[in-house]
């Protein structure tokens, strides 16, 4: 081969090479900026990387207050309605409360139906009251209860003798109460629902009471075709750990019951029906109590401290703020 043939056989495998050599360039900046960014900009040691580094997509959705009719509610003091379980009842009428805790950060009068071992879901469509049927106290039938004046819950759980007194009196605060004075109803069940399997959703009966999703849109169906006026602010459980057949705590996060779901599943279908209703939501599992947080505001693998139940309050206030600033408007 001459001298002329040799360079430029070179000059073409210098242009390939070069041509490669940028491409790998270019790829790494891209993948170093994606990096960077999903980091805040930080530099973070790739030999220890784990999902806790990195930003979470918070599930939060407020929604302004949209009603336009005439008001309702003529009274100055507002008037906040809290249904749901442990993290509502724990502690209930005392300042450790988190409905109390509420109350005292926006000055509302308070109204607590939230019953501590109470599930979101029924577990049939029935009320056994002879035996002291917990489905009772479901989201579901509670809200039967004002919306659609089903006041004989009330009576029936009276005459079967089967329930708690304080129970009772929560039942008959509930008949009592005139909703049409309610400015907002607050929802919020913790991980008893996963802990329970329940199903997650049915799409060929979506008014099936016994799965989360369903009975949750059910209820808010309810409610804003009764009381359109009302806000409804409704705050996910927060992270909680499952547990195995032995009582050990596990990952909730990879651990599902009758094959249904993770708790993450749970929140993201809670949140799905909440955008799909137009209901503020508050996510409790990435943007207040997660994974990482667990461990310093769980008392065990549900119940939250009071220093969790203050966060908790702070998150609230963010939705409740947001509803205030348009219904002032």
């Amino acid at each position: 081969m001459n001298l002329s043939k040799m360079i430029s056989v070179m000059k073409k495998m210098n242009i390939h090479v070069v041509f490669f050599v940028l491409i790998f360039l270019i790829l790494g900046i891209i993948v170093l900026r994606l990096y960077l960014w999903n980091n805040n900009g930080q530099t973070v040691d790739l030999s220890n990387v784990n999902s806790s580094d990195f930003d979470r997509e918070v599930l939060d959705y407020f929604t302004p207050y949209t009603y336009t009719g005439d008001p309702v509610n003529d009274q100055e003091q507002t008037v906040i309605a809290f249904f749901g379980n442990s993290p509502l009842a724990d502690d209930a009428g005392t300042k450790d409360c988190l409905a109390e805790m509420i109350g005292e950060e926006t000055g509302a009068a308070v109204y607590n139906f939230a019953v501590a071992d109470s599930l979101l879901s029924c577990e049939d469509t029935d009320i056994d009251y002879a035996n002291g049927d917990r489905d009772l106290f479901s989201l579901y039938w509670l809200t039967t209860i004002y919306t659609n004046d089903n006041d004989t819950l009330l009576s029936n759980a009276r005459s079967s003798g089967a329930y708690r007194l304080e129970e009772i009196a929560i039942l008959s605060m509930l008949v009592n109460l005139d909703f049409n004075e309610v400015d907002v109803i607050v929802i919020m069940y913790d991980l008893s629902d996963y802990l329970a399997g329940r199903r997650m959703y049915d799409y060929e009966n979506t008014r099936d009471i016994t799965k989360w999703g369903c009975a949750l849109e059910e209820c808010l169906d309810l409610i804003q075709t009764s009381y359109p006026h009302i806000q409804i602010i409704v705050m996910s459980p927060t992270y909680g750990y499952a547990l195995d057949e032995d009582g050990n705590y596990v990952d909730s996060s990879i651990m599902t019951y009758n094959d249904e779901g993770t708790l993450g599943s749970y929140i993201q279908y809670e949140a799905d029906v909440c955008y799909s209703m137009f209901c503020s939501f508050v996510d409790n599992y990435y943007g207040t109590i997660s994974v990482e947080e667990a461990d310093e505001y769980l008392l065990d693998y549900k119940h939250i401290s009071v220093e969790g139940r203050q966060l908790l309050a702070g998150r609230f206030m963010e939705a409740y703020e947001y509803y205030l600033k348009y219904q002032s408007q």
